[in-house]
């Protein structure tokens, strides 16, 4: 039987990812990488721009690469890396994790810098992004109908800033999306699409906790509509813009969502790294197995020194003789006996006295 905290260590690892070093998830890091290239690219190198990615290294200004591994998330809440940041992702506070767990992008939180360009569409690859912070810079141009495919958006604050047409209804697929804000952008007109937020409404409150005696004290308290914000105002606000408040008729268009791609692409660019790393682990080791064969065979002083001083430690064993081939002893040869020759009888008639 599974525990409670078993199933919710299994469940984070699920939404996080697993990775034996502690770090952002490459995936997030490959797509700020996009963000840098696509921002530089249409500012035309903006100075602006690039003091912004001054800290985009390793883990930030303290600790570059390669001195330290990229690592935006960091081990706090704010990261290391300017604007980027790695909060509560649905509800599970990410700096406490195990070490072994990844971070994810939450917010992408960089405002009042009068960033110029049009608002980069690489935005649209996070797919963990709750929060877009970008007011008080001079984007314009139209706003990228991809935002409406990143599912965990809660807040998106761009007021203040020089964008033009409507809000595209891809918008209003956001269905999380508890904070609107688009003021400032005077050029902005058109409806509502239907989905998103209720126009905005006062619904916390602020007070001052300056001592009576300080008039430079700035100091206050409030009460705010949620946990992860203080704005006491929640909802769609759009003051000082073309937008008279009507919501559009019908449905939202259904969202062209770049990261489904993108995370597509990336963890099958990731399984091709891992077979090629497995494949050349695999001939490295094949190579020093052949190279240790190789050496055992080779002739040497040790090896005939090893060699001579094992058959001078073994027992001496009987040498049993070979045995000698059996020689036939060759038979007898019978000579075959000749018939005696008869010796003439002497003649007495012969031999008679004179």
């Amino acid at each position: 039987m599974y525990s409670k905290f078993a199933l919710v260590v299994a469940a984070v690892a699920v939404l996080f990812g697993v990775h034996a070093n502690a770090a952002t998830h490459p995936q997030d890091i490959e797509a700020l990488w996009r963000f840098k290239e696509e921002a530089l690219k249409m500012s035309k190198n903006d100075a602006r721009w690039r003091k912004v990615f001054e800290t985009w290294t390793g883990r930030g200004p303290d600790c570059p690469f390669p001195e330290c591994p990229h690592d935006p998330c960091g081990e706090d809440w704010h990261g290391t890396w300017h604007g980027v940041q790695c909060r509560e992702l649905q509800g599970v506070k990410q700096w406490t994790l195990p070490e072994n767990v990844y971070r994810r992008v939450t917010n992408m939180h960089i405002p009042e810098w009068g960033l110029p360009g049009h608002l980069p569409e690489s935005l649209c690859l996070f797919e963990m992004l709750e929060e877009l912070d970008f007011d008080e810079n001079e984007f314009e141009g139209a706003l990228p109908a991809c935002v409406g495919c990143l599912p965990n958006l809660r807040e998106i604050d761009i007021e203040d800033n020089k964008f033009t047409g409507t809000i595209p209804k891809e918008w209003g697929n956001l269905h999380k999306l508890i904070e609107f804000e688009i003021d400032g952008n005077e050029l902005l007109a058109g409806c509502i699409p239907e989905g998103l937020p209720k126009d905005a409404e006062w619904c916390g409150d602020c007070w001052s906790t300056c001592p009576s005696y300080d008039p430079y004290c700035g100091a206050y308290d409030c009460k705010s509509c949620v946990e992860w914000t203080k704005d006491p105002e929640i909802g769609t606000s759009y003051e000082n813009t073309r937008i008279k408040g009507e919501r559009c008729p019908g449905e939202p268009n259904p969202p062209v969502c770049p990261w489904e791609i993108f995370k597509e692409e990336f963890e099958a660019k990731q399984a091709e790294e891992k077979e090629l790393r497995r494949q050349q682990a695999q001939e490295l080791q094949q190579r020093r197995q052949d190279a240790m064969e190789e050496q055992a065979d080779e002739p040497s002083t040790i090896t005939f020194l090893n060699e001579v001083r094992s058959v001078e430690e073994k027992p001496e064993e009987a040498v049993a003789e070979e045995p000698q081939p059996v020689v036939e002893a060759p038979e007898p040869v019978v000579e075959e006996e000749l018939p005696a020759e008869e010796t003439p009888e002497p003649n007495v008639e012969e031999e008679l006295p004179a």
